[in-house]
């Protein structure tokens, strides 16, 4: 993601980096919430989801239409408080947190050239940062559930509503359901979130050393040759270099961030997503008052239960209830998130150190 330090420690501090995930996850949500009210709409609906059908939600824009004209266009941002909250928490957690392990397996992944005396950073394998983003995602996860089942809820409820405002929501479901409430579908959320941040950060990852091969060989620069960029066994400090030494920092072109970023949102979503569907079921566990005006009421108690339930009563199908709009709102996320990270990462760096300048692949 960033540049490291030649002995594995972090070019920019931890608070700089909490700043830089928690500004990409405000841009982010303030760009997609309209599309994830759609998609948590589709995701709580027993009903088949067809024009054919007399569902309350038929279709994409059948759906937009019906909740303009029920509730209002100010129904799209339901729950944007709590999930502008989630988001930034979120993603400072979990940026951190990855650029914490990723400098960990940099240091791990020193050596000396034998031929030459250099000591250079091996790049973290793909495996690596599927297992760095992995950990990172559930860390965050499990620390913001409660966020997520706010908004989730905001999101389901419709008119009138059962919760006014997030303190008297986080009231009611304490009173009502205990500590408890708070964590419901934590299990396929971590079940969801590992493999799915893992592959974000994989695909990413993966995405960027395609290109910046390719940008290698069309600059004529041999494979053997050692290169500044962090991402291609960039770190090459010669012998006495001063420890702690700050490498040039090397972040991917906004452009290619945001390509690589929408593939990552994308590729990762279609893998977990029945997962993602399972989990808004058992948030609402308990919140069926509010969805009476809905049509039928998911019952979901535990995964197995609501796996069963989902299989047996609505088909296999529809455990990619809403995955049009979830890939959509997915793409254009992570890829505004990685470009908004990568990007307020590079000017922290520039305001700790306005002497150096660093390189755009």
């Amino acid at each position: 993601m960033t540049a490291k330090n030649v002995d594995g420690s972090l070019a920019l501090s931890k608070n700089n980096y909490l700043i830089a995930g928690s500004l990409s996850g405000l841009v982010a949500r303030a760009i997609v919430q309209p599309l994830d009210v759609l998609k948590i709409r589709f995701q709580l609906q027993v009903e088949p989801i067809s024009e054919t059908s007399a569902s309350k939600y038929r279709g994409f824009l059948q759906a937009i239409r019906c909740i303009s004209k029920e509730e209002g266009n100010v129904a799209f941002w339901k729950g944007h408080l709590p999930a502008q909250l989630q988001a930034v928490t979120f993603s400072a957690i979990q940026f951190t947190t990855f650029e914490v392990l990723a400098a960990w397996l940099v240091r791990m992944n020193i050596y000396v050239r034998p031929n030459s005396g250099t000591r250079s950073v091996k790049s973290s394998s793909t495996i690596e940062t599927f297992l760095c983003g992995s950990f990172a995602g559930s860390f965050a996860a499990g620390l913001t559930q409660p966020l997520d089942v706010l908004r989730t809820r905001f999101i389901a409820q419709g008119e009138p509503k059962l919760y006014q405002n997030m303190t008297h929501a986080a009231v009611y479901i304490a009173s009502h359901e205990g500590v408890h409430g708070f964590f419901r579908g934590l299990v396929p959320s971590l079940l969801l979130v590992a493999p799915q941040t893992g592959l974000q950060f994989a695909i990413y990852h993966t995405f960027n050393q395609v290109v910046q091969t390719l940008h290698r060989r069309w600059s004529g620069i041999r494979d053997d040759k050692p290169d500044k960029n962090p991402q291609t066994c960039g770190l090459v400090v010669e012998p006495g270099a001063v420890k702690h030494q700050v490498v040039e920092l090397c972040v991917v072109s906004p452009i290619q961030s945001l390509v690589s970023g929408g593939l990552a949102g994308m590729g990762s979503k279609c893998i977990i997503y029945p997962l993602d569907m399972i989990k808004k079921r058992m948030q609402i566990h308990g919140f069926e008052e509010a969805r009476v005006r809905f049509g039928r009421i998911p019952i979901a108690s535990s995964v197995r239960h609501c796996l069963i339930s989902i299989w047996n009563t609505e088909g296999a199908a529809a455990l990619f209830k809403g995955l049009r709009p979830t890939l959509l709102k997915s793409c254009v996320s992570i890829s505004c998130r990685f470009t908004a990270y990568e990007q307020f990462c590079r000017l922290l760096y520039h305001i700790r150190n306005p002497d150096k300048s660093g390189r755009t692949f």
